[in-house]
C-alpha cells in the first residue's frame, strides 16, 4: 500500500473530527447566549443585614419555610419604607406644625383602603377567633435577626402539648434580655402557633431568640444556655437539634447587629419651658395635660404608642435634668414612620403641650424652632430613615421594632 493510500483515510478522519469540534463549539456558544442562561449563578438576593449566607443544615425542615417568611416580611417592609416627599423641602412651613400634603394623602388613601376592606367582608361571616387568627402557614421569624433552632420528632411521633409549653417556660426561665418565641406546627391542621396558642400535640417546633436589641446582645454564656435547653428537649425525643447557625456564629452575628443598633439609635428632642422663666411645671398639671394629649403614665415618664402591637413607645415625655423647670418631648427615630405621619404628629404634640401648659417649645439649645428649624428637623429624620431603609431595616417596620426594643 502506497503512502498516498494511507494519508487519504487519515485526512478524511481529521476533517470529520475538526467538523465535529467546530459544530459542538457553535452549539455550546448558542446555548450560553440563550436568555436566562449563564448569569443565574451570579444572582444574589442576600439580606443587607447579613454579610454572608448562613450555613444551612441538610434536611432542615424549617429553612424553606423560614426563607419564605423572611421574603414575605421583606416585601411587607418595602411597603413601609419612609420617604420624605420632595415638596416638603420646597415649601415653607406655616406657623402651625409642618403639614406635608403627600403624607396626608397617603394617610387618607390608607384609611380609604381599610374602609374598603371592611365593606368587602361578608356580613354573615362569623368573627374569626383569636386562635384562628394566630394560625400561620410558616413561623413568623427573621433569620437575619434571630437565632433559630428547631426540632422535629421521627416519623410517626409528635410533641405533647405539655412538652411544648414546658419548653417555652424553660426558655423564659433563663431570664435573657432578648425576646424568645417558640412556634409549633399543630399535628391537627399543619399550621404554626405560638406555644401559648397551641391546643394539641405538634410535629415541629421552632425556637427563635433575638440576637440583639437596645438592652443587650447575645453572648457566649447566653447562647450556651439557650442551646442546652433545646438540646435537652431534642434528646428527650431522640432527635438532634437542627440549626442554620452554630452558637459561635450566632454570637458573631449579634455583635454586628449591636453595632447597627448603636449607630442608628437616635432620637429628636424638643424642650418645653414655662412662658414665665420664674415659674416651674406642676406635676399634676403636666400629668393631666399629657394624658389629655394621648400619653400614658410610665415609670418616670409618659409614653405614647401609635400601634397596640408596638413593643416600645414612639414618643416620650419626661422632666429634664433641671427638674420641673423643663419638659423633654422625644421622638424615637428607629421606631417612628414618616409615611404614617409621625413627624407631623410630633410637632403637633409639641404645640399642643406647650399650649396646655402655658409654655414655649424650643430645641435643646433653647432656641425657638421656626420654619427653618422645623425643616432642618424634617431633613434629619428623612435622612435617618433613608439610611436605615438602605440597610434593610425601614424605621417603624417589624424588623426595627425587634432590633430597637428594650
Amino acid at each position: 500500500m502506497s503512502s498516498v493510500e494511507i494519508l487519504i483515510p487519515i485526512l478524511v478522519i481529521a476533517v470529520v473530527l475538526i467538523g465535529l469540534v467546530y459544530w459542538r463549539s457553535k452549539r455550546e456558544e448558542k446555548r450560553a447566549s440563550a436568555p436566562g442562561m449563564g448569569s443565574l449563578r451570579s444572582i444574589k438576593t442576600e439580606d443587607p443585614l447579613v454579610e454572608s449566607a448562613a450555613r444551612v443544615e441538610p434536611g432542615l425542615v424549617s429553612a424553606a419555610s423560614i426563607e419564605k417568611a423572611a421574603a414575605q416580611a421583606a416585601a411587607a417592609a418595602e411597603g413601609e419604607v419612609d420617604r420624605e416627599p420632595a415638596s416638603a423641602a420646597a415649601g415653607e412651613p406655616s406657623a402651625e406644625p409642618p403639614v406635608y400634603d403627600v403624607l396626608e394623602r397617603e394617610e387618607a388613601e390608607r384609611k380609604a383602603a381599610e374602609a374598603a376592606e371592611k365593606e368587602e367582608e361578608p356580613e354573615d361571616e362569623e368573627e374569626e377567633s383569636p386562635k384562628a387568627a394566630a394560625a400561620r402557614e410558616t413561623p413568623p421569624v427573621d433569620p437575619a435577626l434571630e437565632w433559630l433552632l428547631d426540632i422535629a420528632p421521627v416519623e410517626g411521633m409528635q410533641f405533647a402539648l405539655g412538652g411544648v409549653k414546658s419548653l417555652k417556660l424553660e426558655l423564659e426561665g433563663l431570664g435573657l434580655a432578648l425576646a424568645v418565641h417558640v412556634f409549633a406546627q399543630s399535628s391537627k391542621d399543619g399550621l404554626y402557633y405560638e406555644s401559648d396558642e397551641l391546643t394539641g400535640p405538634a410535629r415541629h417546633v421552632v425556637a427563635a431568640l433575638a440576637l440583639a436589641n437596645r438592652a443587650a446582645h447575645l453572648d457566649e454564656v447566653s447562647a450556651s444556655r439557650f442551646f442546652q435547653v433545646l438540646e435537652q428537649s431534642a434528646a428527650q425525643n431522640g432527635v438532634p437539634i437542627r440549626r442554620e447557625l452554630e452558637p459561635v456564629q450566632a454570637v458573631q452575628r449579634s455583635e454586628g447587629l449591636k453595632h447597627f443598633i448603636d449607630y442608628f439609635d437616635r432620637r429628636i428632642e424638643v424642650l418645653i419651658t414655662p412662658t414665665d422663666p420664674e415659674t416651674s411645671f406642676d406635676f399634676d398639671v403636666v400629668d393631666h395635660a399629657a394624658k389629655a394629649a394621648g400619653f400614658t403614665a410610665a415609670s418616670g415618664r409618659w409614653e405614647m404608642k401609635l400601634d397596640p402591637a408596638e413593643r416600645d413607645p414612639v414618643f416620650t415625655l419626661s422632666f429634664g435634668t433641671d427638674g420641673t423647670q423643663t419638659l423633654v418631648l422625644a421622638y424615637d427615630l428607629p421606631l417612628g414612620s414618616l409615611s404614617r405621619g409621625d413627624l407631623k404628629r410630633f410637632f403637633a404634640l409639641a404645640n399642643d403641650l406647650a399650649a396646655r401648659l402655658d409654655g414655649l417649645w424650643s430645641d435643646c439649645s433653647r432656641r425657638p424652632i421656626d420654619a427653618g428649624g422645623a425643616m432642618m428637623i424634617a431633613e434629619t429624620v428623612a435622612e435617618h430613615a433613608r439610611l436605615m431603609t438602605e440597610k434593610g431595616v425601614p424605621p417603624g417596620s417589624p424588623r426595627a421594632q425587634l432590633l430597637f426594643s428594650h
